[in-house]
């Protein structure tokens, strides 16, 4: 195992997750001028003469959004609500007025997150058309925002989302579902903040960047077919399982408020795509050949690895001189791997050097066992096992993998991914470890933490960002 390779990959990794903090999005896209009080936003000006600006924050990374706001408009914020994520916290506020509040506990919505939403409804229910709802958004806004609809209770809507994320549901489904049982979401946040302007700045975290599903999209008009949170809860079987209290709200199709639209504006400023542009500039000071494949990997976990392995072993095949260009172009699009194009591919050279294949994007675990683990760790074990397996196509290569989540935590954990290799599988049964019990039980995270003494764990703490993950497969060429 190259601990070069190793130290390469956290580099490259971290600087994906630089690009993308959020200090520096705000200061790009946002500027003040005190003498004439003008806001512009992304090129947009917004007079605030006679206005008070309101601040409101929710997701893993807005802690540092609001603190560069805070600068830039200082006393200008009459008042400000944010909500970060338990032991996040390292920010004395400039302005008095704005609140940093701690909640959700492993990314799970809680108490503290419950009265932190009630106070953000109360708040933004009492603006008038001298206001501007300024909103920060990100991933991890949703467990952040937890407001359930009357009569559902925080403890029934958190279980129904923890079940359809166990069976597999995606984030595009797991918020379709939340909006519909939210009293915040799915735009509910502008339409009680009327007449007040509302601006959203958001970091996405979902693939595609839809506006509509980051953090639930509590400033977006929510167009989702009525039946459409009801329908998903029926296709993974759970409809026996809710109480009635959800059966209300999900067959309640009346009194849908007309939405704002001329009356709020949202912003995409940061996203998965920018981390990968930082990831391949970072690869190439490091003198790999880097190919950016894709931000839009989506599907489950066995699913992705399995077509993860099938790249790597056409990529070896390629670079060993047994595969044209245009051979490898087309097998790489019969992988079927989200987000890549034959457009993607075009920037493929034959080179003596290292590559580094940067994919990016949100996958998705089937948890069936009692273990603790994330996608990214359970991802580099998986697709450690499967090179293991196949073995024989990678004589001449040594491969190496790192699966992390630009957020910094992966599940309920303490890791923000790990590191997978070609012979890790050997290793780990070397030590008297067996890695297909850790795998069957969904325990990711423990097997990282006992193998090599958790050398290969990817632990960063909170990045406060959130721009989704980064996968990066580098294939060197044995010595």
């Amino acid at each position: 195992m190259s601990k070069q390779v190793v130290s390469d990959m956290l580099k490259i990794f971290s600087a994906s997750i630089t690009a993308v903090l959020p200090e520096n999005l705000i200061r790009k896209f946002v500027k003040y001028n005190p003498s004439n009080q003008v806001l512009t936003v992304n090129g947009e000006n917004i007079n605030l003469r006679n206005k008070n600006v309101h601040l409101i924050g929710s997701g893993k990374a807005v802690q540092n959004m609001a603190k560069e706001v805070e600068h830039i408009l200082n006393s200008k914020i009459k008042h400000g609500i944010i909500s970060i994520p338990v032991g996040s916290l390292n920010h004395k506020p400039v302005n008095t007025n704005v609140f940093y509040r701690e909640g959700a506990l492993n990314n799970l919505p809680d108490g503290n997150a419950l009265e932190t939403a009630e106070k953000i409804r109360e708040h933004v229910t009492n603006l008038g058309s001298n206001d501007l709802l300024l909103l920060l958004l990100s991933g991890g806004g949703s467990a952040l925002l937890p407001l359930p609809k009357p009569p559902i209770t925080l403890t029934e809507k958190t279980a129904l989302i923890k079940k359809l994320a166990n069976a597999g549901a995606d984030i595009k489904e797991l918020n379709t579902v939340r909006k519909k049982i939210s009293d915040l979401k799915g735009g509910q946040l502008s339409i009680k903040a009327q007449p007040a302007q509302v601006v959203s700045l958001i970091l996405s975290d979902v693939v595609g960047d839809p506006v509509d599903l980051i953090a639930s999209g509590p400033t977006t008009e929510n167009e989702d077919d009525p039946s459409a949170a009801l329908n998903i809860i029926k296709k993974y079987k759970l409809i026996d399982q809710i109480p009635e209290s959800i059966k209300t709200v999900l067959s309640d199709n009346s009194n849908r408020e007309q939405f704002p639209r001329d009356n709020v504006k949202n912003y995409v400023i940061g996203s998965n795509k920018i981390s990968i542009a930082a990831a391949l500039e970072e690869a190439k000071q490091m003198n790999y050949e880097p190919i950016p494949l894709s931000n839009a990997v989506i599907g489950d976990v066995k699913e992705v690895a399995s077509k993860y392995t099938k790249l790597t072993q056409l990529f070896c095949k390629y670079l060993n001189g047994k595969l044209s260009l245009d051979a490898l172009k087309a097998d790489v699009l019969s992988c079927n791997i989200p987000g890549i194009s034959r457009d993607g591919l075009e920037n493929i050279i034959q080179t003596d050097k290292d590559v580094c294949l940067i994919l990016g994007g949100e996958i998705t675990v089937n948890v069936k066992g009692l273990g603790k683990g994330g996608r990214n760790q359970q991802l580099a074990l998986e697709f450690s096992d499967l090179l293991h397996n196949a073995k024989n196509d990678f004589e001449n290569f040594d491969i190496f993998f790192l699966s992390a989540g630009t957020d910094g935590i992966d599940g309920p954990t303490d890791a923000a991914g790990a590191i997978g290799y070609l012979d890790l599988i050997a290793d780990a049964k070397q030590e008297n470890i067996d890695p297909y019990k850790y795998l069957l039980h969904n325990d990711s995270y423990n097997f990282y933490k006992q193998f090599k003494n958790g050398t290969y764990h990817v632990i960063t703490g909170h990045t406060n960002t959130n721009v989704m993950d980064i996968h990066l497969i580098v294939i060197r060429r044995k010595k």
